[in-house]
């Protein structure tokens, strides 16, 4: 049975809560009864035409987290100055339940004439893969995809290491900034995969201290610093039970990570890790995020009253956006990960000196940024709100 597609049927979400001023202007539901596939694709904003956005496949989504993550994607792409919309997709998956391939298939057919018209492109993130996708860039029975996201960089797919590249560079200027010396830092990286594994090796490289680590299975705590490169092996053989498999240090809770006494806290995986009740134990003096949305602009800005310093999701995450450019741009190993060094330097330090300067937070600076540049580039008289995340 052919997917159908039904708009708008999720009668008991509160649309007009989360709707403002920008968007989001879609979001689309969808159903397939043979798989039991459902998903949704929140697109954010049409004001330049096309939206891009990764497509998250987990059992435990929400439409919110869906709708917020799709406007931190207008920000970033702004703060880039992409000249795309935000958006971002969610499946529904249970794999005790679901056949995947069954799951992802119904959702590539429901996906392709929203690729083909332009109007969401997708990517990978959380439960997906760019394997996922390759369907969708058949052309005349071939599958045909560019090279850069092919090719492995030491154990590593190129465009996860320069994802994880990019928050460390960003974490480098933020660190200068904030007067911290990157040179024996203590660093706790939430999430060990395809992200925070290339950036648990790159802050090596930078010669910090990577001395924590967190998966779904618990967070591996060594403050006199773990083998990143002994865990990526555990990680190719083991999944997420590497942190229960590397012998060293304490194996604690995955929450236990947030509250560690670092120099430098990557938030890495899920959306809100940083709320109300454990903002004031966070003992990082740094927190520069992997991941979007780690905490609501509120949070963020209460841990730049406390002293924190930090740098906004939308700022520092971008190196996965820069891969895609990159890659479409042809560009080879070296020129890309300068490409992303010079992109996300560039920004972070641009928000940082405009925090000093206004004398508001790093996220106050970084909405009015991304606001002059919605102006600039939009021909929609409609402000950009700040409202959805």
């Amino acid at each position: 049975m052919k997917p159908r597609a039904i708009m708008h049927t999720l009668p008991s979400f509160p649309f007009s809560q989360y709707q403002d001023a920008t968007g989001p202007e879609r979001i689309l539901s969808f159903y397939d009864p043979a798989s039991q596939m459902r998903a949704v694709i929140v697109i954010d904003t049409t004001a330049f035409g096309m939206s891009a956005g990764g497509v998250r496949m987990l059992p435990d989504l929400s439409v919110e987290e869906m709708i917020r993550l799709a406007r931190a994607m207008t920000y970033k792409y702004l703060m880039l100055e992409f000249p795309a919309g935000g958006a971002k997709a969610g499946i529904w998956y249970d794999p005790a339940t679901q056949d995947r391939q069954a799951v992802m298939d119904a959702f590539l057919q429901v996906l392709q004439p929203l690729y083909e018209k332009r109007t969401y492109y997708p990517g990978a993130d959380m439960g997906t893969s760019d394997d996922d996708f390759l369907p969708l860039r058949n052309e005349s029975g071939k599958r045909r995809y560019s090279g850069l996201r092919t090719k492995h960089f030491e154990g590593l797919p190129l465009e996860d290491q320069l994802t994880g590249f990019g928050v460390v560079e960003s974490a480098l200027v933020a660190a200068k900034a904030f007067q911290l010396p990157v040179h024996g830092a203590t660093v706790a990286i939430e999430g060990f995969g395809k992200v925070g594994g290339g950036a648990a090796r790159f802050f090596v490289r930078a010669g910090a201290r990577v001395v924590a680590v967190s998966t779904v299975a618990g967070t591996r705590y060594d403050p006199k610093g773990l083998d990143v490169e002994q865990l990526l092996e555990l990680r190719q053989e083991y999944g997420d039970e590497a942190v229960r498999h590397y012998r060293g240090g304490r194996l604690l809770s995955g929450r236990a990570l947030f509250m560690l006494p670092v120099d430098i806290l990557i938030p890495g995986a899920r959306p809100d890790v940083i709320y109300a009740k454990n903002v004031d134990r966070i003992q990082a003096k740094l927190v520069v995020p992997a991941a979007n949305i780690p905490f609501r602009p509120s949070i963020a800005n209460h841990l730049s009253q406390r002293g924190v310093g930090i740098v906004p999701d939308f700022v520092s995450n971008g190196g996965g956006v820069l891969a895609a450019l990159a890659d479409i741009q042809g560009l080879g190993t070296e020129e890309s990960f300068a490409f992303v060094s010079e992109h996300i330097q560039k920004n972070t330090r641009l928000v940082l000196s405009r925090s000093k300067r206004s004398r508001c937070t790093p996220f106050e600076a970084a909405l009015r940024i991304v606001r002059e540049r919605w102006k600039k580039t939009t021909r929609t008289r409609q402000p950009l709100s700040a409202e959805g995340m």
